[in-house]
Protein backbone atom coordinates (compact mmCIF):
# COMPACT_ATOMS: atom_id res chain seq x y z
CA UNK A 1 0.00 0.00 0.00
CA UNK A 2 1.13 3.39 -0.81
CA UNK A 3 -0.44 6.62 0.47
CA UNK A 4 0.34 10.72 -1.11
CA UNK A 5 -1.52 13.25 0.36
CA UNK A 6 -2.41 15.21 -3.00
CA UNK A 7 -5.08 17.76 -1.64
CA UNK A 8 -5.20 20.14 1.31
CA UNK A 9 -6.54 22.96 2.43
CA UNK A 10 -4.48 25.90 2.47
CA UNK A 11 -5.84 28.63 4.66
CA UNK A 12 -2.59 31.06 3.46
CA UNK A 13 -3.61 30.75 -0.36
CA UNK A 14 -7.27 30.52 -1.03
CA UNK A 15 -7.41 28.99 -4.29
CA UNK A 16 -9.35 30.13 -7.87
CA UNK A 17 -12.60 28.46 -8.79
CA UNK A 18 -10.14 26.78 -11.89
CA UNK A 19 -8.46 24.89 -9.39
CA UNK A 20 -11.08 23.60 -7.67
CA UNK A 21 -12.80 22.29 -11.38
CA UNK A 22 -9.48 20.86 -12.54
CA UNK A 23 -9.31 18.57 -9.31
CA UNK A 24 -12.59 17.85 -9.38
CA UNK A 25 -11.80 17.09 -13.17
CA UNK A 26 -8.74 15.07 -12.29
CA UNK A 27 -10.96 13.01 -9.65
CA UNK A 28 -13.04 12.17 -12.19
CA UNK A 29 -10.63 10.80 -14.44
CA UNK A 30 -9.88 8.30 -11.90
CA UNK A 31 -12.87 6.82 -12.54
CA UNK A 32 -11.94 5.84 -16.41
CA UNK A 33 -7.99 6.08 -15.62
CA UNK A 34 -5.73 3.38 -17.24
CA UNK A 35 -2.63 4.57 -15.64
CA UNK A 36 -2.52 6.86 -12.33
CA UNK A 37 -3.27 9.64 -10.61
CA UNK A 38 0.14 11.53 -11.79
CA UNK A 39 -0.18 10.97 -15.36
CA UNK A 40 -3.93 12.39 -14.65
CA UNK A 41 -2.36 15.77 -13.21
CA UNK A 42 0.09 16.11 -16.14
CA UNK A 43 -2.63 15.85 -19.22
CA UNK A 44 -3.63 18.96 -21.09
CA UNK A 45 -5.62 21.63 -19.29
CA UNK A 46 -8.06 21.50 -22.00
CA UNK A 47 -8.46 17.85 -21.61
CA UNK A 48 -9.23 18.33 -18.22
CA UNK A 49 -11.53 21.10 -18.74
CA UNK A 50 -13.56 18.87 -21.49
CA UNK A 51 -13.79 15.96 -18.59
CA UNK A 52 -15.14 18.60 -15.95
CA UNK A 53 -17.86 20.29 -18.66
CA UNK A 54 -18.86 16.54 -19.24
CA UNK A 55 -19.25 15.52 -15.35
CA UNK A 56 -20.93 18.88 -14.28
CA UNK A 57 -23.61 18.42 -17.06
CA UNK A 58 -23.99 14.84 -16.27
CA UNK A 59 -25.01 15.30 -13.14
CA UNK A 60 -21.74 13.71 -11.93
CA UNK A 61 -21.14 16.34 -9.11
CA UNK A 62 -19.32 13.77 -6.44
CA UNK A 63 -15.76 14.83 -7.95
CA UNK A 64 -16.50 18.18 -6.87
CA UNK A 65 -16.90 16.99 -2.70
CA UNK A 66 -12.89 17.10 -2.48
CA UNK A 67 -11.92 20.52 -2.08
CA UNK A 68 -13.79 22.74 0.47
CA UNK A 69 -14.36 26.26 1.21
CA UNK A 70 -14.51 27.86 4.44
CA UNK A 71 -16.30 30.75 4.62
CA UNK A 72 -16.00 33.70 7.57
CA UNK A 73 -19.25 35.24 7.68
CA UNK A 74 -20.15 38.61 9.83
CA UNK A 75 -23.25 39.71 11.11
CA UNK A 76 -25.21 36.84 9.54
CA UNK A 77 -28.49 35.80 11.45
CA UNK A 78 -29.38 32.87 13.56
CA UNK A 79 -31.92 31.60 11.34
CA UNK A 80 -29.28 31.43 8.71
CA UNK A 81 -26.86 29.57 10.72
CA UNK A 82 -29.68 27.04 11.56
CA UNK A 83 -30.72 26.77 7.90
CA UNK A 84 -26.61 26.39 6.64
CA UNK A 85 -25.92 24.03 9.41
CA UNK A 86 -29.04 21.70 8.60
CA UNK A 87 -27.72 21.22 5.10
CA UNK A 88 -24.88 17.97 5.10
CA UNK A 89 -22.20 17.98 4.46
CA UNK A 90 -20.51 20.75 6.45
CA UNK A 91 -18.43 21.83 9.42
CA UNK A 92 -19.67 25.07 11.50
CA UNK A 93 -17.85 27.31 14.42
CA UNK A 94 -20.44 29.61 15.72
CA UNK A 95 -19.96 32.76 18.18
CA UNK A 96 -22.02 31.44 21.32
CA UNK A 97 -24.97 32.88 22.22
CA UNK A 98 -25.00 30.80 26.08
CA UNK A 99 -20.95 32.11 26.93
CA UNK A 100 -20.92 35.86 24.80
CA UNK A 101 -23.61 38.58 24.20
CA UNK A 102 -24.25 39.77 20.64
CA UNK A 103 -25.37 42.63 19.50
CA UNK A 104 -29.20 43.73 20.39
CA UNK A 105 -30.44 47.67 20.55
CA UNK A 106 -33.85 48.93 22.48
CA UNK A 107 -36.49 46.79 24.12
CA UNK A 108 -34.65 43.53 23.36
CA UNK A 109 -31.52 44.78 25.10
CA UNK A 110 -32.99 46.22 27.96
CA UNK A 111 -34.85 43.25 28.77
CA UNK A 112 -32.14 40.89 28.21
CA UNK A 113 -30.15 42.90 30.29
CA UNK A 114 -32.68 43.21 33.07
CA UNK A 115 -33.00 39.25 33.07
CA UNK A 116 -29.38 38.70 33.42
CA UNK A 117 -29.56 40.01 36.47
CA UNK A 118 -32.78 38.27 37.46
CA UNK A 119 -31.47 34.90 36.75
CA UNK A 120 -27.99 35.99 38.57
CA UNK A 121 -30.14 36.76 41.57
CA UNK A 122 -32.21 33.30 41.22
CA UNK A 123 -28.83 30.78 41.23
CA UNK A 124 -27.25 32.32 43.84
CA UNK A 125 -30.20 31.93 45.79
CA UNK A 126 -30.59 28.38 44.94
CA UNK A 127 -27.65 27.09 44.37
CA UNK A 128 -24.18 29.22 45.17
CA UNK A 129 -23.90 27.75 49.06
CA UNK A 130 -25.20 24.55 47.72
CA UNK A 131 -23.09 23.92 45.27
CA UNK A 132 -19.86 26.44 45.21
CA UNK A 133 -17.32 24.75 43.56
CA UNK A 134 -19.74 24.61 40.15
CA UNK A 135 -21.49 27.94 40.60
CA UNK A 136 -18.92 29.85 40.56
CA UNK A 137 -19.43 33.84 39.66
CA UNK A 138 -18.04 33.33 35.55
CA UNK A 139 -20.54 30.44 35.48
CA UNK A 140 -23.13 31.75 37.10
CA UNK A 141 -23.04 34.84 35.05
CA UNK A 142 -22.83 32.14 31.77
CA UNK A 143 -25.76 30.16 32.97
CA UNK A 144 -27.32 33.90 33.47
CA UNK A 145 -26.56 35.02 30.01
CA UNK A 146 -27.56 31.96 28.93
CA UNK A 147 -31.55 31.65 29.96
CA UNK A 148 -31.96 35.89 28.93
CA UNK A 149 -30.64 34.52 25.55
CA UNK A 150 -34.31 32.93 25.25
CA UNK A 151 -35.50 36.59 24.76
CA UNK A 152 -33.18 37.66 21.93
CA UNK A 153 -34.59 37.18 18.80
CA UNK A 154 -34.25 34.48 16.40
CA UNK A 155 -32.47 37.22 13.88
CA UNK A 156 -29.90 37.89 15.80
CA UNK A 157 -26.75 38.68 13.97
CA UNK A 158 -23.76 36.24 14.54
CA UNK A 159 -20.43 35.11 13.50
CA UNK A 160 -19.74 31.58 12.11
CA UNK A 161 -16.92 29.62 10.09
CA UNK A 162 -18.61 27.42 7.89
CA UNK A 163 -16.83 24.94 5.52
CA UNK A 164 -18.92 23.16 2.77
CA UNK A 165 -17.32 21.39 -0.23
CA UNK A 166 -17.48 23.25 -4.12
CA UNK A 167 -19.83 21.41 -4.36
CA UNK A 168 -22.12 21.97 -1.60
CA UNK A 169 -21.69 25.19 -2.08
CA UNK A 170 -23.08 25.81 -4.75
CA UNK A 171 -25.48 23.37 -4.17
CA UNK A 172 -26.85 26.18 -0.83
CA UNK A 173 -26.90 28.86 -3.43
CA UNK A 174 -29.43 26.60 -5.61
CA UNK A 175 -31.15 25.88 -2.67
CA UNK A 176 -31.66 28.96 -1.07
CA UNK A 177 -32.31 30.87 -4.13
CA UNK A 178 -35.20 28.44 -4.94
CA UNK A 179 -36.32 29.06 -1.43
CA UNK A 180 -36.31 32.36 -1.61
CA UNK A 181 -38.29 32.68 -4.74
CA UNK A 182 -40.66 30.55 -3.70
CA UNK A 183 -41.55 31.29 0.20
CA UNK A 184 -44.62 32.13 1.41
CA UNK A 185 -44.71 35.99 1.39
CA UNK A 186 -47.38 36.51 3.75
CA UNK A 187 -45.54 34.60 6.28
CA UNK A 188 -44.45 37.27 8.81
CA UNK A 189 -41.64 35.14 9.77
CA UNK A 190 -40.55 34.58 5.71
CA UNK A 191 -41.43 38.43 5.12
CA UNK A 192 -37.98 38.83 7.14
CA UNK A 193 -36.19 36.20 6.32
CA UNK A 194 -36.38 36.65 2.78
CA UNK A 195 -34.22 40.06 2.39
CA UNK A 196 -31.82 38.75 4.97
CA UNK A 197 -31.81 35.55 2.25
CA UNK A 198 -31.27 37.30 -1.00
CA UNK A 199 -28.55 39.94 0.60
CA UNK A 200 -26.75 36.08 1.32
CA UNK A 201 -27.26 34.85 -2.07
CA UNK A 202 -25.45 38.07 -3.44
CA UNK A 203 -22.45 37.63 -1.03
CA UNK A 204 -22.16 33.77 -2.48
CA UNK A 205 -22.16 35.37 -5.97
CA UNK A 206 -19.36 38.01 -5.26
CA UNK A 207 -16.94 35.04 -3.48
CA UNK A 208 -16.55 33.86 -7.74
CA UNK A 209 -17.32 30.30 -6.94
CA UNK A 210 -21.02 29.91 -7.99
CA UNK A 211 -21.25 28.04 -11.50
CA UNK A 212 -24.09 27.43 -13.14
CA UNK A 213 -24.07 23.78 -13.93
CA UNK A 214 -23.35 22.71 -10.23
CA UNK A 215 -26.42 24.71 -9.04
CA UNK A 216 -28.64 22.75 -11.97
CA UNK A 217 -30.52 21.08 -9.60
CA UNK A 218 -31.36 17.47 -11.13
CA UNK A 219 -32.96 15.75 -8.19
CA UNK A 220 -35.50 18.88 -7.04
CA UNK A 221 -34.14 18.62 -4.05
CA UNK A 222 -34.91 21.77 -1.68
CA UNK A 223 -34.01 23.21 2.02
CA UNK A 224 -34.29 20.92 4.50
CA UNK A 225 -35.24 23.40 7.29
CA UNK A 226 -38.78 23.86 6.89
CA UNK A 227 -40.94 20.93 6.43
CA UNK A 228 -44.93 20.88 6.99
CA UNK A 229 -44.93 16.76 7.03
CA UNK A 230 -45.90 15.15 10.13
CA UNK A 231 -44.67 11.11 9.89
CA UNK A 232 -45.78 8.84 12.21
CA UNK A 233 -43.60 8.09 15.34
CA UNK A 234 -41.44 4.78 15.25
CA UNK A 235 -38.38 3.49 17.27
CA UNK A 236 -36.65 0.53 16.24
CA UNK A 237 -33.12 0.29 15.18
CA UNK A 238 -33.57 3.62 13.04
CA UNK A 239 -36.55 5.39 14.76
CA UNK A 240 -39.09 8.78 13.65
CA UNK A 241 -40.59 11.20 15.91
CA UNK A 242 -42.32 14.64 16.38
CA UNK A 243 -41.95 17.17 19.64
CA UNK A 244 -42.49 20.69 20.27
CA UNK A 245 -39.17 22.69 21.44
CA UNK A 246 -37.37 26.30 21.47
CA UNK A 247 -35.88 27.44 18.42
CA UNK A 248 -32.54 28.00 20.89
CA UNK A 249 -33.08 23.88 21.77
CA UNK A 250 -32.84 23.30 17.75
CA UNK A 251 -29.92 25.45 17.53
CA UNK A 252 -28.10 22.56 19.74
CA UNK A 253 -30.32 20.17 18.21
CA UNK A 254 -29.18 20.82 14.38
CA UNK A 255 -25.46 20.04 15.30
CA UNK A 256 -25.58 16.88 15.65
CA UNK A 257 -24.49 15.45 11.56
CA UNK A 258 -25.48 11.71 12.20
CA UNK A 259 -29.12 12.61 13.00
CA UNK A 260 -32.04 14.82 11.05
CA UNK A 261 -34.12 17.45 11.93
CA UNK A 262 -36.39 19.64 10.11
CA UNK A 263 -39.12 22.25 11.45
CA UNK A 264 -42.91 23.47 11.11
CA UNK A 265 -43.12 27.08 9.64
CA UNK A 266 -42.82 29.49 12.34
CA UNK A 267 -46.32 30.65 13.02
CA UNK A 268 -47.44 34.26 12.85
CA UNK A 269 -46.23 36.06 16.44
CA UNK A 270 -49.83 36.21 18.23
CA UNK A 271 -50.22 32.17 17.71
CA UNK A 272 -46.78 31.79 19.13
CA UNK A 273 -46.10 30.20 22.76
CA UNK A 274 -42.52 30.50 24.71
CA UNK A 275 -40.33 28.33 27.00
CA UNK A 276 -40.35 28.98 30.76
CA UNK A 277 -36.93 28.57 32.22
CA UNK A 278 -37.42 25.82 34.84
CA UNK A 279 -35.77 28.16 37.61
CA UNK A 280 -38.64 31.03 37.70
CA UNK A 281 -41.92 28.49 36.98
CA UNK A 282 -44.29 28.39 39.82
CA UNK A 283 -42.77 31.45 41.23
CA UNK A 284 -44.20 35.58 41.13
CA UNK A 285 -41.13 35.59 37.98
CA UNK A 286 -43.08 33.45 35.49
CA UNK A 287 -46.20 35.81 34.99
CA UNK A 288 -43.31 38.45 34.49
CA UNK A 289 -41.28 36.59 32.21
CA UNK A 290 -44.52 36.20 29.86
CA UNK A 291 -45.18 39.85 29.84
CA UNK A 292 -41.69 40.40 28.76
CA UNK A 293 -41.76 37.95 26.24
CA UNK A 294 -45.09 39.80 24.99
CA UNK A 295 -43.41 43.04 24.07
CA UNK A 296 -40.56 41.25 21.71
CA UNK A 297 -43.34 38.64 20.48
CA UNK A 298 -42.82 40.41 17.00
CA UNK A 299 -39.49 39.99 16.97
CA UNK A 300 -39.47 35.99 17.15
CA UNK A 301 -37.50 35.65 20.48
CA UNK A 302 -35.42 32.25 20.63
CA UNK A 303 -37.74 30.60 23.00
CA UNK A 304 -40.75 30.29 21.02
CA UNK A 305 -41.91 27.09 20.47
CA UNK A 306 -41.34 25.13 17.24
CA UNK A 307 -42.57 21.88 15.46
CA UNK A 308 -39.88 19.20 15.04
CA UNK A 309 -39.32 16.50 13.30
CA UNK A 310 -36.37 14.04 14.36
CA UNK A 311 -35.26 11.05 13.03
CA UNK A 312 -31.78 8.66 12.87
CA UNK A 313 -30.89 5.29 14.16
CA UNK A 314 -30.44 4.04 17.64
CA UNK A 315 -26.52 3.82 17.61
CA UNK A 316 -25.97 7.97 16.52
CA UNK A 317 -29.25 8.14 18.74
CA UNK A 318 -26.95 6.91 21.77
CA UNK A 319 -24.37 9.22 20.39
CA UNK A 320 -26.90 12.23 21.17
CA UNK A 321 -27.37 10.89 24.99
CA UNK A 322 -23.27 11.03 26.05
CA UNK A 323 -23.10 14.78 24.40
CA UNK A 324 -26.48 16.13 26.53
CA UNK A 325 -26.86 14.23 29.50
CA UNK A 326 -24.42 16.29 30.99
CA UNK A 327 -24.27 19.23 33.82
CA UNK A 328 -22.88 22.10 31.91
CA UNK A 329 -25.40 21.28 28.74
CA UNK A 330 -28.71 23.73 28.14
CA UNK A 331 -31.30 22.28 30.63
CA UNK A 332 -33.95 22.80 27.55
CA UNK A 333 -31.71 20.29 25.74
CA UNK A 334 -30.62 18.01 28.54
CA UNK A 335 -34.58 17.46 29.60
CA UNK A 336 -35.71 17.03 25.36
CA UNK A 337 -32.87 14.32 25.39
CA UNK A 338 -34.49 12.66 28.74
CA UNK A 339 -37.60 13.23 27.13
CA UNK A 340 -36.69 11.53 23.32
CA UNK A 341 -34.74 8.78 25.42
CA UNK A 342 -37.79 7.52 27.32
CA UNK A 343 -40.11 7.67 24.55
CA UNK A 344 -37.33 5.33 22.52
CA UNK A 345 -36.87 3.17 25.67
CA UNK A 346 -40.57 2.73 25.72
CA UNK A 347 -40.92 2.43 22.22
CA UNK A 348 -38.40 -0.69 22.26
CA UNK A 349 -39.95 -1.97 25.43
CA UNK A 350 -43.34 -2.11 23.61
CA UNK A 351 -42.14 -4.27 20.34
CA UNK A 352 -39.58 -6.65 22.62
CA UNK A 353 -36.72 -4.83 20.25
CA UNK A 354 -33.60 -7.14 21.41
CA UNK A 355 -31.76 -3.93 21.91
CA UNK A 356 -34.15 -2.17 24.29
CA UNK A 357 -31.49 -3.19 26.97
CA UNK A 358 -28.89 -1.12 24.89
CA UNK A 359 -30.67 2.21 26.16
CA UNK A 360 -31.61 1.05 29.91
CA UNK A 361 -27.83 2.24 31.43
CA UNK A 362 -28.28 5.57 30.23
CA UNK A 363 -31.74 6.03 31.85
CA UNK A 364 -30.38 6.87 35.52
CA UNK A 365 -28.50 10.07 35.75
CA UNK A 366 -25.85 12.57 33.48
CA UNK A 367 -23.65 11.06 31.45
CA UNK A 368 -21.34 10.58 34.47
CA UNK A 369 -23.43 7.54 35.82
CA UNK A 370 -23.29 5.60 32.59
CA UNK A 371 -20.78 2.09 32.50
CA UNK A 372 -17.53 2.86 31.80
CA UNK A 373 -17.99 6.69 31.22
CA UNK A 374 -15.00 8.70 33.14
CA UNK A 375 -15.25 12.30 33.13
CA UNK A 376 -12.42 14.43 32.91
CA UNK A 377 -14.28 17.66 34.63
CA UNK A 378 -16.19 16.38 37.52
CA UNK A 379 -18.85 18.69 38.68
CA UNK A 380 -19.65 17.98 42.03
CA UNK A 381 -23.24 19.38 41.42
CA UNK A 382 -25.21 16.63 43.22
CA UNK A 383 -28.92 18.23 41.65
CA UNK A 384 -26.93 18.17 37.78
CA UNK A 385 -25.70 14.21 38.20
CA UNK A 386 -29.43 12.94 39.48
CA UNK A 387 -30.69 15.45 36.62
CA UNK A 388 -33.07 17.39 39.61
CA UNK A 389 -31.33 20.80 38.97
CA UNK A 390 -33.55 23.90 37.13
CA UNK A 391 -30.83 25.65 35.69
Amino acid sequence: MKINVIATTNPKQISTKQDFDIFGGHAAGVCYMQSNFETLRSEDVEKTLKRVKLTKEAGHHSVYDHLYISMYLENIPRVIEVLLDNERMMTSSVKSGRYTVHSSDGIEKELYEKWVVIFKDKIKEQYAEKSPSFFRPGRIEKLAMENARYLTTCFTLTSMVHTVSYRQFNYLYGFIKDFANNMNSKNSFNKRLKPYLEQFLVSLEETGFIDELLINNGKERVLSLFNTNKPVEYFGDVYVTNYKATFAYFTHANRHRTLKHYIDFIKEPNDLEFYIPEIIRGTELEMEWLADMDKVRDNFPQALMVDIVEMGNLDDFILKVYERKCAVVLLETNRVTNMLLSKYYDGLKETKHPRESDLKPFMKGARCTFPKFVCSHPCQFGEAVNEKRKI
